[in-house]
């Protein structure tokens, strides 16, 4: 089915206004951007802002998604590039992770702006949704070659997760951002330094099937 004029129009205008939006709250952050800047700078009056977003949270909400698949995006290719076995993957993911959810448009609109605007729940539902499926990927990788025990992958992926995300918030409001990735590097590995020494006392916890 070929694309029409006004479809081009309809998602050229979006853009417009998602391109727009990420600036006022990458720049002025979230409280500090209007409705109307954000029209202004698309090139767009507010009514056809409105005819696209509700509102501003659902700016937010919008460009909070393109920042996360970005970095997920960004993960995955860290960890196409490691060409390693399945420690060799996880390490290159998280590393990646923390380089990329410590780029200042990311840590003002995802990691300081967002969760005093977005729902708790709904932030969490969205990042699951993006990444979720990723980290269990590499949960599954790590099991299949009897580098952690036979817990459920999906309640790990669900911790570990939780982990490296709470790394990446207090790197967003430490003083010291490197240190804090330092010591959560050493924490997430003691995590999943434990996880193999239960498989390696119980090797038949570490079979994937």
């Amino acid at each position: 089915m070929s694309v029409t004029r006004r479809q081009l129009h309809v998602e050229d205008t979006r853009r417009s206004l998602l391109d727009s939006s990420r600036h006022e709250f990458a720049t002025r952050g979230y409280s500090g951007s209007s409705l109307d800047d954000i029209a202004s700078r698309a090139g767009l009056t507010k009514g056809a802002l409105y005819h696209h977003f509700e509102n501003k949270a659902a700016l937010l909400e919008a460009v909070y998604v393109e920042l996360e698949e970005e970095l997920a995006a960004k993960v995955m290719a860290a960890i196409a590039a490691s060409g390693g076995d399945a420690r060799g993957r996880l390490a290159a993911a998280v590393d990646a992770f923390f380089t990329a959810s410590s780029e200042p448009s990311y840590v003002r609109i995802v990691l300081r702006d967002a969760p005093l605007v977005l729902d708790r729940l709904q932030g969490r539902q969205l990042d699951h949704a993006i990444g979720l499926g990723l980290v269990i990927d590499l949960i599954a990788g790590l099991r299949a070659e009897g580098l952690v025990s036979a817990l459920p992958i999906t309640m790990t992926a669900r911790i570990f997760l939780a982990a490296v995300s709470e790394v990446a918030m207090s790197m967003a409001h430490a003083d010291d951002a490197q240190a804090v990735r330092r010591d959560g590097l050493a924490v997430i590995a003691a995590l999943i330094e434990g996880l193999r020494l239960a498989a390696a006392v119980d090797p038949a916890a570490a079979d994937p099937g």
